[in-house]
């Protein structure tokens, strides 16, 4: 198994400050994620460790540009900014990009929302396979009662019909995401890790409290450690817990505590 960084987990800074502290701290597997601040030396940064050895794959919104651009895959999109990006990825050799399961809001059809994320996922694959790009589908999470949208794929039954729907693309499994499932059990996590090797993309980790996705650290209380032994070969892992701000030989220490506890 290999095991990412997420960019996630550094927020805050540039995208060269954070890479820095990745690369001083042995890291040399990174998901670019949203969490650096845009600059306009993000790219540049990407490549400079790219030619260093740095190995990429990347996720949903992030950052490589001096600006964010947000999306959501549950609404109509600007697909020129999509070509440039998948034009991008191909650039620096990164062959795995994964993205959310859209949000809609509670005055919107789920049903609606669904056939246009479900249209929009289709015209991405189509983007990506052109490029050999592996495109995959982050299982998502509940929202508290309170917001006011919902993601799509936040519970068992919607991302099986997903699976059945869309056959060709990849699913992300995110662990703290299904923890906060309404109605997640063991014996169902073990049947999504169990899914053929090539209907999975990688797996995300990381804690919370059940309620709500804070990207904790893992623990001898993480309710999915007992799970470990089931993690598909081959597969890689992508470490998303929060390590802002903290010195090089603190992420080195995560970083080689939590491999220790997962790799085999």
């Amino acid at each position: 198994m290999e095991l990412y960084l997420s960019l996630s987990a550094y927020g805050g800074v540039s995208t060269r400050e954070a890479l820095t502290i990745f690369w001083n701290a042995g890291i040399r597997y990174t998901e670019l994620a949203i969490g650096p601040r845009p600059d306009a030396d993000a790219t540049q940064a990407i490549e400079d460790f790219r030619q260093m050895g740095m190995v990429y794959r990347a996720h949903h919104a992030f950052v490589w540009r001096d600006r964010h651009y947000p999306f959501n895959l549950a609404q109509p999109q600007d697909w020129k900014y999509f070509e440039h990006l998948t034009d991008y990825l191909a650039s620096i050799g990164i062959t795995a990009y994964s993205v959310h399961g859209g949000n809609f809001s509670k005055t919107t059809e789920r049903a609606k929302a669904y056939t246009t994320f479900v249209e929009n996922i289709d015209y991405l694959y189509q983007l990506c396979i052109k490029r050999d790009i592996v495109l995959g589908v982050e299982t998502m999470y509940p929202t508290h009662p309170i917001s006011s949208v919902e993601n799509l794929l936040d519970n068992a039954t919607e991302l099986a019909q997903f699976c059945q729907d869309m056959p060709q693309i990849k699913i992300v499994i995110d662990l703290a995401h299904v923890n906060i499932w309404h109605h997640k059990n063991q014996v169902k996590l073990n049947q999504w890790l169990g899914l053929p090797l090539e209907r999975l993309l990688e797996i995300h980790i990381s804690d919370n409290d059940g309620r709500q996705d804070i990207h904790s650290r893992i623990t001898d209380n993480t309710w999915w450690l007992s799970q470990i032994p089931n993690f598909p070969m081959g597969i890689p892992l992508v470490l998303e817990s929060r390590l802002n701000r903290l010195p090089v030989s603190i992420v080195q220490e995560e970083c080689e505590r939590i491999a220790a506890l997962i790799l085999r």
